[in-house]
Parts: C-alpha cells; sequence; structure tokens
C-alpha cells in the first residue's frame, strides 16, 4: 500500500460509513438493518489483501478463492453471504450510490436474507495502478436461521456488477436444515416404488396397464421431488 493516504475520509470512518449507508437504504426500503460483525470485518479485510498482493480485482482469485472461503477462514459458520467490491471510489457516499445503481449490488445490499455485514477499505495497486479498493461482505449465520426455524488515483470506477452475479449461498455449506424435509419426502417415494416393483415382478403385474400407468406416475413425482430437492441446494439468493 501507498504511504500517503488518497481516502478523503479516515479509513475507519470510511468504513463504518459504508455501512451506515448501506443500512440507510435498508430503512429506506423497509428492510432490517445489518449489524456489523467484527469477523465479517476480519474476512473483508483478508479479501482485500488478498487482491493487492496478487494483482487482480475479481470475485473469484487467481487460485479460486471467493467471499465464502475468507468468511470460512475466520470461523464464521454461515447459512446465506454475498460480496460487493467497489475500486477507484475516494468515499463511502460515492461507492453506496454506484452499488445502488448497479442491480447484482443493490440486490445484495436489499437482501432480507442477510443480518450481518464487514467492510474492508484499503489503498493499493492493481496492474500498476494506484487505487482505492473496498470490500464489503453480507451473511447470516446458521444459528439465526436455526433459531427462526461480498500516488495518484486511477479515475476507474468500474464496479462488479459488470461481472458475473455473485451467489448468495455457497453450495459447498447450505445449511442441512433446509434440504430435509424434501430429503425425507423423496427417500419416501423411493421406497415405495422399489416396493411396487418387486410386487410387479412377483405378482406378474407388468401386463396390468393400470398398473403400469400408476408405475410411472409414482416415478414421475419421485422425478418431480429430485427436482425440487436439487432447486432448493442450489438456490440464490
Amino acid at each position: 500500500m501507498s504511504g500517503t493516504s488518497l481516502i478523503s475520509e479516515n479509513v475507519d470512518l470510511m468504513k463504518k460509513n459504508v455501512i451506515v449507508y448501506t443500512n440507510n437504504e435498508r430503512k429506506t426500503n423497509q428492510t432490517k438493518e445489518l449489524a456489523e460483525n467484527s469477523l465479517l470485518n476480519q474476512a473483508a479485510k483478508a479479501k482485500l489483501e488478498d487482491m493487492l498482493n496478487k494483482n487482480y480485482w475479481d470475485h473469484v482469485s487467481p487460485d479460486g478463492k471467493q467471499a465464502w472461503d475468507f468468511i470460512g477462514a475466520v470461523d464464521y459458520r454461515y447459512s446465506y453471504a454475498g460480496e460487493n467490491l467497489a475500486k477507484g471510489y475516494t468515499d463511502s457516499k460515492s461507492a453506496v450510490t454506484a452499488w445502488m445503481n448497479s442491480p447484482s449490488h443493490k440486490k445484495n445490499i436489499l437482501n432480507e436474507n442477510y443480518t450481518d455485514t464487514g467492510v474492508s477499505v484499503g489503498q493499493g495497486k492493481i496492474d500498476g495502478k494506484s487505487t482505492i479498493l473496498i470490500v464489503q461482505l453480507f451473511a447470516t449465520p446458521q444459528s439465526a436461521i436455526a433459531g427462526n426455524e461480498n500516488n495518484g488515483i486511477s479515475s476507474e470506477k468500474v464496479m462488479t456488477g459488470e461481472k458475473e452475479t455473485v451467489p448468495s449461498i455457497s453450495r459447498a455449506n447450505i445449511a442441512i436444515t433446509q434440504r430435509l424435509p424434501f430429503l425425507i419426502f423423496w427417500v419416501l417415494l423411493f421406497g415405495l416404488i422399489i416396493f411396487d416393483g418387486l410386487a410387479i415382478r412377483k405378482l406378474g403385474l407388468h401386463k396390468s396397464k393400470r398398473h403400469l400407468f400408476q408405475f410411472r406416475a409414482a416415478l414421475l413425482v419421485n422425478a418431480f421431488a429430485l427436482i425440487i430437492l436439487s432447486l432448493n441446494y442450489v438456490s440464490i439468493a
């Protein structure tokens, strides 16, 4: 990082103001405010330092690490997680305003699934150009879900909304409680089909058109249940 600060606000104040302006937008849209979380602050700082050290600006690092990897590294066990990135902004208000003008970032800011946030602000060089980076992470701890059963300054102000939309739920860390009802339903149906198949073979009912129709219907319902289970597994917020 450069020894001379190019940020118009004090770094700590800028971090807090990102959260303040984020919560102002949530209040305007009648969404519950986010709580600042120290673990998410640590994760956001680690992501920012990783980008500067490895010379990239993206949701995915050159070695494949994403927001949830940094969140998991600080032992924050989450059910939902998301990330907003900004580059080239010298003050918090303009960064949050720009995020609100980007559909994917606005979706993160106003997402009702999130309860916590963490922010890191820093300056350094990306591709040889001095710039300011802002990392904002959003998350909800698993406990919350159970309890309720992301020298001169470049003028570039490109934001991550122009890249790939970030999933709010990591496939690697979805709470099993969200899928359990579908899993039980699917197992029961599958068991009935196996039993039915054995009955067909033993009783010689394979020639019955009515029974064949029922058997095919059972297969169709089972496939539909499996689709529901799969959608629940990869859903994004």
